[in-house]
């Protein structure tokens, strides 16, 4: 099953194709803006790589957040329409779902900066259980980190200033690839819609009407 994964969450733009679980072509560029100019070449460049035809693709997969909200707008948007015009389903993967080593036999506390600025530190988690999130993403203080890593096996994403609790610690962060692995995972029945996950308002405001 040849699956197109994407991800716009954060810092690059990335595309991924997979036949099955076996990756055939990877593309990533670096990017804090612009996602939406870079994706259609970055996505059509990934499947030249490979030697595919978008009518070959049965999957789509998209990172759906949490993450940047423009990046996150840009990458459903364009998962959404590529969908509705080959007739095939997209598959929306959280942020911390598509952690690139995230355990697959474990009960996996998923965490990821929220980029709050100093000195407030959170975090974007997901409590991840054999693969899946078991609800929804939210973010976390400092103070909850404690509580949230107590029972679970793994603890999962970028850890820089995340203290050591015990549970075993494992360094991943979003991809496209792992998007992709998702959704082959995932039966024909058990596919997460396309839309984002926010968590928070974002940071800028429009201007108050005087």
């Amino acid at each position: 099953m040849l699956i197109l994964g994407i991800n716009t969450s954060g810092d690059a733009c990335e595309a991924a194709l997979l036949d099955d679980s076996a990756a055939i072509a990877e593309l990533s560029e670096l990017m804090s803006q612009g996602h939406d100019a870079r994706l259609a070449p970055v996505v059509e460049q990934v499947m030249r790589m490979a030697g595919n035809t978008f009518a070959d693709l049965k999957r789509i997969a998209v990172v759906v957040g949490p993450g940047s909200f423009t990046g996150l707008r840009t990458g459903v948007a364009f998962a959404r329409g590529l969908s509705l015009a080959l007739d095939i389903p997209a598959v929306g993967v959280t942020s911390l779902e598509a952690l690139s080593a995230l355990p697959q036999d474990s009960y996996v506390l998923g965490l990821l900066p929220a980029k709050r600025r100093p000195p407030e530190r959170t975090w974007w988690g997901q409590l991840i259980d054999q693969g899946r999130g078991g609800a929804e993403p939210f973010e976390a203080s400092e103070e909850d980190l404690a509580s949230l890593a107590s029972g679970v096996d793994a603890i999962c994403g970028d850890l820089a200033g995340v203290p050591d609790f015990g549970p075993k610690r494992v360094i991943a962060g979003p991809t496209a690839k792992a998007a992709a692995l998702f959704a082959s995972r995932r039966a024909a029945d058990d596919l997460p819609p396309p839309r984002p996950v926010y968590v928070r308002e974002p940071d800028a405001k429009p201007m108050a009407r005087p």
